[in-house]
């Protein structure tokens, strides 16, 4: 059963794209215009950073490398949004240097009610010899957005002696990574998934298993669209129902996962983390480590892991392409299973 998804803002500051520079496209008397200015003023790739933020103001960003700053006197600059009157952009320039060139950047402010689209950059650089403005697109980008969310099935059937698969999927729009978490409505359980996996048709989705004790009831589940500092919450409810006979008499399981967020191609990197049963630590346990590669559907199994005396587990790997870690502890006549939340590297 699909519900409705509810939007709670949490957080926000700025992030996103930018077209300026040698990564600009023109054609005419205005790339002709861009070319010429470029060639005076600025030398290399321009870059920025713009989005139209989903609550408090932040602020947009473009860094440029000036040349022959010594030259230079003061250089100024405005922007203006589509449809709406131009801002004023505020460079961080330095006089005095003896430098080739100068890297600036400037700054300027981002309301939720500002348009997304191109915005043009207008740059006035001041010299000695006379003042030139060189023009720049800087491609803002839209809010993030969470549009759906749900869980399958629903309700959660439990069932006595077994773990019951629980599928999460959501349609969110310009996030750059997405996490989710399950919360009881009534107690303080809840199955953190971590990062959702971004799929080929371009919904997010994760997996965990809910043991046959989990509490019966209204749950939620929690999204987060994070972008830069943004972090946008839906919410879509569904409900657990309590296995027939009761629970089993097992223990239950934990494990966490860590690794780094962005590792270069070819580099080795760690996944740790730690495997518990109840609340001490998983001795000795061999755990199954998987990895699925961004925009796959597929875990693929990689090897196993095994905890010290302490519960700490170990592995390392070599950075071939973006996509997700996960963790599993397998279960046993006395202990339950379970899944770490994924966790994704992104490989550059």
């Amino acid at each position: 059963m699909k519900r409705k998804v509810r939007l709670l803002l949490a957080t926000a500051t700025g992030a996103a794209v930018l077209l300026g520079g040698t990564g600009l496209t023109a054609t005419g008397a205005y790339a002709a215009q861009h070319a010429l200015a470029m060639a005076d003023d600025f030398t290399g790739d321009a870059s920025a950073s713009a989005s139209v933020p989903v609550g408090s103001d932040v602020n947009g960003t473009v860094t440029l490398k000036l040349k022959d700053p010594s030259k230079v006197t003061s250089v100024t600059g405005s922007i203006e949004p589509p449809g709406k009157s131009a801002k004023t952009v505020t460079f961080d320039f330095r006089t005095g240097g003896t430098a080739t060139e100068q890297t600036i950047t400037g700054t300027w402010p981002i309301t939720k009610d500002d348009p997304a689209g191109d915005w043009k950059l207008s740059v006035v650089v001041a010299r000695d010899t006379g003042t030139n403005t060189t023009p720049f697109v800087v491609q803002v980008s839209g809010k993030q957005g969470i549009s759906g969310a749900n869980v399958s099935p629903d309700p959660v059937q439990l069932v006595k002696g077994e773990d019951v698969k629980v599928a999460v999927e959501a349609s969110v729009k310009d996030a750059t990574t997405v996490s989710a978490k399950l919360v009881s409505d009534t107690t303080s359980e809840y199955y953190d998934l971590g990062d959702l996996a971004k799929e080929s048709d371009g919904y997010y989705r994760g997996v965990t298993y809910f043991s046959d004790d989990t509490g019966a009831g209204e749950w939620t589940l929690e999204v987060y669209a994070h972008k830069g500092g943004q972090t946008l919450k839906g919410e879509a409810g569904f409900s657990v129902v309590a296995a027939e006979g009761g629970a089993s008499k097992k223990a239950k399981s934990r494990v966490t996962i860590a690794a780094p967020n962005k590792v270069r191609k070819g580099k080795t990197f760690k996944v740790y983390g730690k495997v518990y049963r109840g609340s001490k630590a998983y001795k000795g346990k061999k755990l199954e480590v998987y990895f699925k590669a961004k925009g796959t559907k597929t875990y693929k199994f990689l090897g196993f892991a095994k905890a010290t005396s302490t519960g700490r587990y170990t592995k390392t790997y070599k950075a071939k392409r973006d996509g997700y870690f996960q963790v599993k502890v397998t279960g046993t006549s006395k202990t339950r299973s379970s899944l770490s939340p994924q966790e994704f590297v992104d490989v550059r």
